[in-house]
């Protein structure tokens, strides 16, 4: 399981939100955001957004892109939003990407997913979806059943053991003929904190198909993992028994940034 530890980055915020969460309970409870290009408020807490982003442009135009990535996975497998009956957002964070799931399916079909209780809490209130906290260990979660599930940017902390885990709890939680999409990093950096070991992230991929440099002081071994899309259709076959196979494969379909992998459950 090929792992790079030395020279650790240290964890972003996203890597940290449990041990952030005393911190945020101590400080003075701030509004929540109105800025004009958003659906929907954004939490105060939310480290989705950027305070740069003054109208909230940014922010809003990666949820679009992944509603667009999440409409061609579900029409490569021959369905629409039309035909979710239950969706589950996991990680759904402070809800940048649910906001505007919740205006494609009916926000009592959605499952809002994290680790994050104040998240799922925002989310529930704010747009009227189900609350579920996730555990720290991710194997054999009870996430209910469902025709969709969303997973953007956790497969790109985890390493190979939590992915693993991940997909199987995602096979027992996709209805027969559900569809579960993945977003990974494929590529390594040409730019950014990464780009000075491209050359040795590349060559795991070549060699192993996966790469995770785990985050300095991070709980539950978060860190920023690279996958090959093969790599991943692999595990996500050992992971349920060959009952889940790949449909579709859009790269850098979320925002430029991130492969688009989407996954079938058999009948």
């Amino acid at each position: 399981m090929p792992q790079l530890a030395s020279r650790r980055p240290r964890a972003p915020e996203v890597a940290l939100r449990v041990s952030g969460a005393l911190r945020r309970r101590m400080r003075r409870p701030q509004p929540p955001l109105i800025l004009p290009a958003v659906t929907g408020a954004i939490h105060p807490d939310d480290d989705m957004y950027h305070p740069e982003d003054v109208d909230g442009a940014h922010y809003a135009r990666v949820g679009a892109s992944a509603i667009g990535a999440i409409e061609r996975a579900l029409a490569a497998a021959g369905r629409s939003f039309a035909d979710v009956g239950s969706c589950l957002d996991m990680p759904c964070g402070y809800g940048r990407v649910l906001r505007l799931l919740a205006q494609q399916i009916a926000p009592e079909r959605i499952t809002a997913c994290d680790i994050n209780r104040q998240a799922i809490r925002f989310c529930a209130q704010e747009f009227g979806v189900t609350p579920l906290r996730s555990t720290p260990s991710l194997d054999r979660m009870r996430l209910g059943r469902h025709d969709l599930i969303w997973c953007g940017s956790l497969v790109t902390h985890l390493d190979e053991q939590r992915a693993g885990e991940l997909l199987r709890s995602f096979t027992g939680a996709l209805e027969p003929g559900g569809i579960a999409i993945v977003t990974i990093h494929a590529e390594p950096p040409a730019m950014g904190e990464f780009a000075p070991r491209r050359d040795e992230i590349a060559r795991a991929l070549g060699e192993h198909g996966h790469l995770h440099i785990p985050y300095e002081g991070a709980l539950f071994a978060y860190g920023h993992a690279w996958h090959t899309p093969d790599h991943i259709r692999r595990a996500f076959a050992a992971a349920s028994g060959d009952s889940v196979r790949l449909v579709s494969h859009d790269p850098r379909g979320w925002d430029e940034h991130q492969d688009v992998l989407a996954f079938r459950r058999e009948p």
